[in-house]
């Protein structure tokens, strides 16, 4: 196989390149256009050409946001790419007819896969195609077929795209090429190397690729929040340099907007699920070139004959001056062509992904031949501009913040643990101290000789079930201290009686009574249970502390849950006479405490704060009433 790549100037100059280079019509021939030109008349002509003159020719092609021709890259220009064969069958798909996106993948790779099929190679729109469903529904036909490509362009114009054939051009559409052969070598590669920076934000309402809501703040909103309303109101057009970073399948993924709606929702290049924990993401150019030899040694350790790269707008836009660091450098390697998408297909193995911000690379050859060639990268790198400096300060702090909510969590956990051990041995006590007494008197019977079957076997029981007591406080602890996988559905009145049932017995010994309001009906809530409860019992605890200093005949905790349409509200209240007012708007922040120094880490009311409204994207908040505090967490439904 071979590859040949033109610009197109004009039919005629077309020609002649065909000419010199003895291109001939053949249902092995693959004929790639690549072209900034977003008008159909344009395509047309072009297209005209290749049905009149190579009629059993596959042509597949779409509008860019830029070129690469023998690894060089250019802005409005068309590059035609001419892929000849010696063995492959070649079968083509396009459409704008399609149910969802999940369906048109399916239909496309139902009428394109063959037995032997290796690769597709496909070209969808670029401003409403949603890419992962498209890629999903091909998974559904074969889940090892490779398929590269992406989502079309037009010059971050953000109007329409086109995706087109020998005989049909499409806004709105979907077009595929598939590649047949057993003797077909195949190998992909990405580079990513944007960096997330910022804290972590989660996904709290969507729709597959329509974002409503990161926590809890309209998508709109929270880029606004984050980087300013300048950036805000250009959107679309600069979301493609502040993708959103998700971690799938172990690859960091960028998902960039592509689209805004009137109510504050943000349409992105592919799906964001609820749950999912994303950061915003920035592009360092010398961390992005400096990972070009480790890409280039990866590929030309396979067998190559042609190149496609499909590659980030992004990536130009970010670096203009220095893109060709990492694409030329493949066309040493083997004759080089592709464009610049607005989302790239990529596939490893079984692994199918819509990127974004990245560079993929497909290499192609019907030879198991590896040229074994040294390529070198020579890169200048210039110093680091003040952006790029500023943003690898953001991404070192964020780490370091990181790094010390994990410090901060995991001695939170510790006293915790410790708490509950004073709990567990309070709660041992006095099964113990029944066993013990069970014993003694049996040994006294013994030694009266008044032990007979009946008494023996009577005390063995008494004793068996002080042991069961244990046992089952040890169970209690056991699922207290085991963390939640995943958010679930729960009872709120089931887990207000687990808690009770680990904390009762200290309270009961300290005279204090933890009274459960009822409620007319079930409440149900997903959460994490387990660290639901752990807050709990952080409230429960710290109104047991404000109790020490109190003489009060009657002392009481009492949890007490609301319901409306969109929320619900859990309420732990004491009588233990408040927070001064003084301290009230401290009391959440890490490492404050009222209590002694061996008695407080001061990371109980901050960890329960991280937990409620970065895990549970609720709220936490204390208020004084007539006769003590009181704490109210607010849950979405």
């Amino acid at each position: 196989m071979k590859t040949l790549n033109a610009y197109f100037n004009d039919i005629e100059n077309l020609e002649k390149f065909i000419k010199d280079n003895a291109i001939e019509d053949s249902s092995k021939l693959l004929i790639q256009v690549f072209t900034h030109e977003n008008n159909s008349s344009f395509i047309k002509n072009i297209t005209n050409f290749f049905s009149k003159n190579f009629p059993l020719s596959s042509l597949i092609g779409s509008t860019t946001d830029g070129e690469i021709k023998d690894g060089l890259v250019s802005t409005n220009t068309t590059v035609i790419s001419f892929t000849i064969f010696e063995q492959i069958t070649l079968k083509t798909e396009i459409t704008n007819q399609f149910d969802n996106h999940f369906q048109v993948g399916k239909d496309i790779a139902s009428k394109i896969i063959q037995e032997d099929t290796k690769v597709i190679i496909s070209f969808i729109d670029g401003l409403l195609g949603n890419g992962e469903e498209y890629i999903k529904g091909i998974e559904s036909i074969d889940k090892n077929i490779i398929v590269a490509g992406g989502l079309a362009g037009d010059n971050a114009k953000f109007e329409n795209t086109y995706v087109f054939t020998k005989e049909k051009i499409y806004t709105k559409g979907f077009v595929a090429v598939s590649l047949s052969s057993k003797n077909l070598n195949v190998n992909t590669d990405y580079s990513f190397n944007w960096v997330p920076i910022g804290q972590k934000l989660k996904i709290t309402k969507s729709d597959k690729n329509v974002v409503y809501t990161i926590n809890d703040r309209t998508a709109l909103e929270t880029y606004a929040y984050y980087l300013g309303h300048d950036i805000s109101k250009n959107l679309p057009y600069v979301g493609i340099e502040f993708p959103l970073i998700v971690e799938r399948n172990g690859i960091q993924i960028a998902r960039a907007v592509i689209a805004k709606n009137d109510d504050g929702s943000l349409v992105f290049a592919g799906n964001l699920n609820v749950g999912d924990e994303v950061s915003f993401g920035y592009g360092n150019c010398n961390e992005i070139l400096d990972k070009t030899q480790f890409h280039i040694d990866k590929i030309s350790s396979k067998p190559v004959e042609s190149i496609f790269i499909y590659s980030c707008m992004a990536r130009r836009r970010f670096m203009p001056d220095k893109i060709e660091h990492e694409t030329l450098i493949y066309n040493d390697l083997a004759p080089t062509s592709g464009f610049f998408t607005y989302g790239e297909f990529f596939s490893e193995k079984d692994n199918k992904e819509l990127l974004n911000q990245s560079m993929t690379v497909l290499a192609l050859s019907e030879s198991e031949n590896i040229n074994n060639k040294k390529l070198t990268v020579d890169i200048k790198k210039g110093a680091s501009s003040t952006v790029q400096a500023l943003s690898h300060l953001i991404y070192v702090s964020t780490k370091e913040l990181q790094r010390k909510d994990e410090i901060m969590i995991s001695q939170s956990r510790n006293a915790a643990m410790g708490e509950m051990l004073n709990i567990v041995a309070h709660q041992w006590r006095q099964p113990l101290s029944s066993i013990s007494m069970i014993a003694n008197n049996a040994l006294a019977d013994l030694e009266l000789d008044s032990l007979d079957n009946n008494s023996l076997e009577q005390y063995l029981k008494n004793i068996q079930k002080k042991a069961l007591d244990l046992s089952n406080i040890i169970n209690d602890f056991k699922n207290y201290f085991k963390t939640s996988d995943k958010k679930e559905e729960i009872l709120l009145k089931k887990l207000f009686d687990d808690t009770k049932d680990i904390i009762n017995a200290n309270l009961e010994n300290n005279n204090i009574e933890l009274i459960i309001q009822e409620n007319d009906k079930d409440i149900i809530v997903t959460v994490y249970k387990r660290e639901l409860m752990q807050v709990l019992l952080n409230l429960i605890n710290n109104s047991k502390e404000a109790f020490t200093s109190q003489e009060k005949l009657k002392k009481a905790i009492i949890i007490s849950v609301k319901e409306s349409n969109q929320n619900i509200i859990i309420s732990v209240c004491d009588n233990a006479g408040g927070i001064n007012e003084k301290i009230i708007d401290e009391i959440f922040n890490p490492y404050f405490s009222t209590k002694n120094e061996l008695n407080g880490t001061g990371l109980g009311l901050y960890m329960s704060k991280i937990i409620i409204e970065k895990y549970m994207q609720g709220t936490i908040t204390a208020e004084n009433r007539k006769y003590g505090a009181c704490f109210n967490i607010l849950l979405r439904k």
